[in-house]
């Protein structure tokens, strides 16, 4: 096990204060799932290809008629 001596400013210490008090947990376990959560949502993204789109900032292509583009163009 490893221990962390962390400082958190107040922004962060209220936010901290709010999940252990909504979630009814420790600071250790409030940490531990604000970690685990993170940690789901990265391994996700990395076999998910939607949610790897949805986190770029690619915003859109398509393929059509010319005519076509040039009607939202002028929009």
């Amino acid at each position: 096990m490893k221990n962390f001596d962390i400082q958190l400013d107040e922004e962060y210490a209220q936010k901290l204060a709010y999940i252990q008090q909504e979630a009814d947990q420790d600071t250790v376990e409030a940490i531990k799932s604000s970690i685990e959560l993170r940690y789901q949502q990265l391994q996700q993204q990395k076999t998910d290809p939607l949610a790897k789109l949805k986190q770029s900032k690619f915003i859109g292509c398509f393929k059509g008629e010319t005519h076509l583009v040039q009607h939202f163009i002028n929009l």
